[in-house]
């Protein structure tokens, strides 16, 4: 696969910071509609479908060496399976901008896995902005945003938590694949072998579904989380750790909570104001500060 210029790169992560932040409200809002194991079981079954023909038709059919099973059976256990069940069941429990800001450690734990497994060695410059940005999150969360910590929420806090670890890990595990499979490919293999368990989690919930009570703004809710959350997404996001590395790659995750706050202010009407802005400002210097940096070694 032919590497993607740099410009172009960064115009395809802020598409997908976009998308993953708006994405949190609109899932939220779809959950009294859709139970959230259903919902992620029916989006992943659209994504499965339309990754599987976009390969076919670009790179042809789907085959995987014995020797590799091992190995992206438990990339798709990982970052499927595991991230998207703990990632769903959290936001079930919490709010959209609790999230946002938990999954917004990923860059963290990426540095330090990465660091651990001698895949990368950030440098100072790379730590200093990813702090930064961490910093940046935690004013816009202090500042009175309604994002306080909450006993009632703090059992989702610890679930999206586990999410932030198993996507980190993903991130860095998935780094070594990326030199021999293209983006695209590896999404989908690992993917697939991530649904069953997926598809497993929603089967308890659907004999009580009220199918007929599902308002097209749900579905349209699901499709959107499915073709762009997921598809399109995912696909950016192997793309930008193939071409620049994970550790640089999880830092772009930390604008996502400046558009989820923002997008859960213009759809469900939560308070914005000057300590938001501000904690934007840092968030922004922190990112551009680890993006641009130079890797060590």
């Amino acid at each position: 696969m032919s590497r993607v210029r740099w410009g172009g790169l960064d115009a395809a992560m802020l598409l997908l910071v976009v998308v993953w932040g708006i994405n949190f409200p609109i899932m939220k809002s779809a959950f009294g509609e859709i139970p959230p194991f259903i919902f992620n079981g029916l989006r992943f079954i659209v994504a499965s479908v339309l990754l599987g023909a976009v390969l076919r038709a670009r790179e042809g059919p789907l085959r995987v060496a014995r020797a590799d099973l091992p190995g992206l059976m438990l990339l798709g256990l990982v970052g499927h399976a595991g991230y998207q069940s703990l990632y769903v069941a959290g936001l079930a429990r919490t709010s959209a901008g609790h999230t946002s800001v938990i999954l917004s450690m990923v860059p963290l734990f990426v540095g330090l896995l990465g660091a651990a497994m001698r895949i990368e060695r950030p440098t100072a410059r790379m730590w200093i902005g990813l702090v930064l940005a961490f910093a940046g999150i935690m004013v816009l969360v202090a500042g009175g945003t309604g994002l306080s910590i909450d006993r009632s929420m703090l059992a989702g806090d610890l679930i999206v938590l586990a999410a932030a670890m198993c996507w980190a890990t993903y991130t860095v595990m998935s780094r070594p694949w990326l030199s021999r499979f293209s983006a695209l490919r590896l999404t989908t293999i690992t993917l697939f072998f991530g649904l069953p368990v997926i598809l497993a989690s929603a089967v308890p919930g659907l004999s009580g579904m009220a199918w007929a009570a599902v308002s097209l703004r749900a579905w349209a809710a699901l499709a959107f989380s499915a073709v762009f959350a997921i598809v399109i997404s995912y696909v950016i996001w192997y793309s930008s750790v193939q071409a620049v590395g994970s550790t640089r790659t999880a830092a772009v995750s930390n604008l996502i909570p400046v558009v989820a706050l923002l997008s859960s202010w213009a759809m469900l009407r939560e308070p914005l104001g000057p300590p938001q802005v501000l904690g934007a400002s840092v968030v922004l210097l922190g990112v551009w500060l680890a993006r641009h940096a130079r890797a060590a070694g």
